[in-house]
Protein backbone atom coordinates (compact mmCIF):
# COMPACT_ATOMS: atom_id res chain seq x y z
CA UNK A 1 0.00 0.00 0.00
CA UNK A 2 1.41 3.45 -1.15
CA UNK A 3 1.26 6.04 2.10
CA UNK A 4 0.64 9.47 0.57
CA UNK A 5 1.61 12.42 3.23
CA UNK A 6 -0.97 15.17 2.54
CA UNK A 7 0.74 18.36 2.70
CA UNK A 8 -1.99 21.64 3.87
CA UNK A 9 -1.23 24.67 5.22
CA UNK A 10 -1.53 24.70 9.11
CA UNK A 11 -0.13 27.55 11.00
CA UNK A 12 -1.48 25.73 14.46
CA UNK A 13 -5.00 26.38 13.75
CA UNK A 14 -7.71 23.89 14.02
CA UNK A 15 -9.64 25.06 11.47
CA UNK A 16 -6.99 23.91 9.55
CA UNK A 17 -6.59 21.04 10.51
CA UNK A 18 -10.93 20.42 10.63
CA UNK A 19 -9.84 21.42 6.79
CA UNK A 20 -7.16 18.46 6.09
CA UNK A 21 -9.46 15.92 7.80
CA UNK A 22 -12.07 16.23 5.41
CA UNK A 23 -10.20 15.77 2.24
CA UNK A 24 -8.55 13.03 3.60
CA UNK A 25 -11.83 10.97 4.36
CA UNK A 26 -12.56 11.95 0.67
CA UNK A 27 -9.41 10.52 -0.13
CA UNK A 28 -9.66 7.75 1.56
CA UNK A 29 -13.29 6.76 -0.24
CA UNK A 30 -11.83 7.89 -3.35
CA UNK A 31 -8.19 5.63 -3.26
CA UNK A 32 -8.85 2.85 -0.77
CA UNK A 33 -5.69 1.12 -1.95
CA UNK A 34 -3.74 3.90 -0.22
CA UNK A 35 -2.84 4.98 3.46
CA UNK A 36 -2.63 8.86 3.88
CA UNK A 37 -1.08 10.39 6.15
CA UNK A 38 -1.31 14.15 7.72
CA UNK A 39 1.86 15.66 9.37
CA UNK A 40 -0.81 17.56 11.41
CA UNK A 41 -1.96 15.00 12.56
CA UNK A 42 1.18 12.94 13.39
CA UNK A 43 3.15 16.61 14.89
CA UNK A 44 0.73 18.69 14.77
CA UNK A 45 -0.09 18.78 18.77
CA UNK A 46 3.81 20.10 19.54
CA UNK A 47 3.61 23.22 17.05
CA UNK A 48 3.46 25.61 19.45
CA UNK A 49 6.16 23.69 21.92
CA UNK A 50 9.63 23.27 19.43
CA UNK A 51 11.04 25.64 17.37
CA UNK A 52 9.67 25.94 14.12
CA UNK A 53 12.54 24.46 12.03
CA UNK A 54 12.60 21.63 14.80
CA UNK A 55 9.34 20.74 13.94
CA UNK A 56 9.50 20.71 10.19
CA UNK A 57 12.28 18.18 10.55
CA UNK A 58 9.54 15.91 12.34
CA UNK A 59 7.56 16.60 8.82
CA UNK A 60 10.85 15.44 6.69
CA UNK A 61 11.63 12.78 8.84
CA UNK A 62 7.71 11.60 8.08
CA UNK A 63 8.10 12.53 4.56
CA UNK A 64 11.05 10.61 4.15
CA UNK A 65 9.10 6.94 4.66
CA UNK A 66 6.14 8.08 2.01
CA UNK A 67 5.94 7.32 -0.95
CA UNK A 68 4.55 10.73 -2.80
CA UNK A 69 3.73 14.00 -1.46
CA UNK A 70 0.26 15.65 -1.94
CA UNK A 71 -0.27 19.40 -2.10
CA UNK A 72 -3.48 20.35 -0.80
CA UNK A 73 -4.72 23.98 -2.22
CA UNK A 74 -3.35 27.07 -0.44
CA UNK A 75 -0.01 25.26 -0.05
CA UNK A 76 2.18 27.75 -2.08
CA UNK A 77 1.48 30.52 0.80
CA UNK A 78 2.34 28.16 3.20
CA UNK A 79 6.25 28.11 4.70
CA UNK A 80 5.75 24.44 5.96
CA UNK A 81 4.37 23.33 2.41
CA UNK A 82 6.99 25.18 0.23
CA UNK A 83 9.59 23.28 2.49
CA UNK A 84 7.92 19.94 2.13
CA UNK A 85 7.83 20.84 -1.79
CA UNK A 86 11.48 21.35 -1.86
CA UNK A 87 12.16 18.65 0.40
CA UNK A 88 10.74 16.33 -2.19
CA UNK A 89 11.66 17.66 -5.54
CA UNK A 90 15.73 16.92 -3.17
CA UNK A 91 14.79 13.50 -2.78
CA UNK A 92 13.11 12.91 -6.11
CA UNK A 93 9.69 12.22 -3.71
CA UNK A 94 6.40 11.99 -6.67
CA UNK A 95 4.25 15.21 -6.23
CA UNK A 96 0.83 15.97 -6.76
CA UNK A 97 -1.61 18.35 -6.28
CA UNK A 98 -5.16 17.89 -4.44
CA UNK A 99 -8.29 19.76 -5.31
CA UNK A 100 -11.01 19.56 -3.42
CA UNK A 101 -10.22 16.23 -1.56
CA UNK A 102 -9.66 15.18 -5.60
CA UNK A 103 -6.01 13.83 -6.65
CA UNK A 104 -5.33 15.75 -9.86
Amino acid sequence: MKKIYVAHPFGGKDENRQKVEQIIKKLMKKHPDKQFISPIHATGFCYNDVPYMQGMELCFELLSICDELWLCEGWKESKGCNLEFEYALKHGIPIRLVKGGKSA
